[in-house]
């Protein structure tokens, strides 16, 4: 196992290995609900920067190996937001197989079958047998 790198030689590295301009580096120990880093070991460090645009974004690095976990920005966070409606999971944003999206599923299925059954049934533009023009 490597020694942890230090908040300086993370800022280096931020700095070496992207146009990002660190700002602030802290520790992160703990898992947080809802992270922008969830589903990645612990710790890590956050060093925030701001690009050339100047855009906060996060950047998120393995304090051994200094290698770039994950950097996140405020259309990241509305792209995982759009990823939570998509598959219905707002909690976790990860969990596709949930109970409310198999029942959208099966609603969808029986809609798309009694549409496809409704097309080849019935036929819009026959008139009527009972029909008698006058």
């Amino acid at each position: 196992m490597f020694p942890k790198i230090s908040f300086a030689e993370a800022r280096h590295i931020v700095t070496a290995l992207t146009t990002l301009i660190p700002q602030k580096v802290e520790e992160i120990v703990n898992m947080e609900k809802r992270s922008e880093y969830r589903g990645r070991s612990l710790p890590l460090y956050k060093v925030t920067t701001i690009s050339e645009d100047e855009t906060i974004l996060n950047v998120y690095l393995n304090p051994f190996s200094g290698e770039i976990a994950a950097i996140r920005s405020s259309w990241w966070r509305i792209w995982d937001l759009m990823g939570g409606f998509h598959i219905m999971d707002w909690e976790k944003r990860d969990d596709f197989n949930n109970l409310l999206l198999k029942i959208f599923s099966v609603l969808a299925l029986i809609t798309a079958s009694s549409g496809l059954l409704l097309f080849f049934r019935f036929d819009l533009k026959k008139e009527p047998r009972n029909f008698r023009p006058q």
